[in-house]
């Protein structure tokens, strides 16, 4: 911030401290002093921040998942009051537009299936209103003709889609300094960078550092085709799409 001659609002500044459980329970700093100005209290519980999104200090981002169920249930219940009135295409635009948006906002990496699960079956629910299923009906084949990727593949693609651009110069340095390519000793004229593997680091975290972009990301660009990782960006997108929706069906 003095670099770029800004000053910090203290008034707007909240203090949260992120680590192992084990972590938190030795710290015992009740505030901080934030520019000189006041002191600012230790939060414990989860704080928003990037205008919505719930950080805890463990970041399991449980409480962010809890947020979104939340939202998305009422919009989920306006829309079946209201669902007699709507034409299957009607319901579609609704559900894309309150829920799925939330849904792909800020989409948590490496949480709990029991929290996966939440996320996945407010997608079930969305479905059975596209389809006017009742609420214990199968679903699973209505999902397979929506074409609706599951969440888990969801998140995938958001972490693929930055390695793509990253690769292609695309993303901002922050991003670039956590990626490497995999250079090989032998290097053929026919290969480039997009079609390399990633080096995959090796962690002893798996709650926190196997959940992180640098780790998680070459882990999965590595299980693709080339023929997806050398296609351009939109064609490359489509291609990975239509792979991942695949690989969730035979799941």
């Amino acid at each position: 911030m003095t670099h770029n001659f800004l000053k910090l609002n203290a008034d707007k500044t909240e203090v949260l401290v992120i680590g192992f459980r084990a972590q938190l329970l030795k710290f015992n700093l009740p505030s901080i002093k934030i520019a000189g100005v006041r002191n600012v209290a230790v939060r414990s519980d989860p704080i928003k921040n990037l205008g919505g999104v719930m950080f805890d200090p463990e970041m399991s981002m449980n409480a962010q998942v809890t947020n979104i169920v939340k939202a998305v249930n009422f919009h989920l219940i306006n829309i079946s009051r209201k669902r007699r009135f709507l034409t299957t295409e009607a319901t579609k635009l609704a559900i894309h537009a309150l829920v799925t948006s939330q849904l792909d906002y800020c989409r948590p990496n490496g949480i709990s299936n029991r929290v996966l699960t939440q996320l996945q079956n407010i997608q079930r629910t969305s479905a059975r209103l596209v389809t006017n299923r009742r609420k214990f009906d199968s679903i699973t084949y209505e999902l397979i003709q929506l074409h609706w990727l599951p969440v888990k593949q969801r998140i995938d693609v958001k972490f693929l889609s930055l390695v793509y651009k990253d690769l292609h110069n695309q993303t901002p340095g922050e991003i670039t300094n956590k990626l490497q390519v995999n250079i090989r000793q032998r290097r053929l004229r026919s290969s480039c960078s997009s079609s390399l593997p990633l080096v995959e680091p090796q962690t002893r975290c798996v709650s926190f550092a196997d959940r992180s972009f640098s780790v998680y990301a070459p882990k999965i660009w590595n299980t693709l085709s080339e023929y997806i990782k050398d296609s351009n960006y939109e064609i490359s997108k489509s291609l990975l799409n239509s792979h991942l929706f695949h690989e969730a069906c035979e799941q």
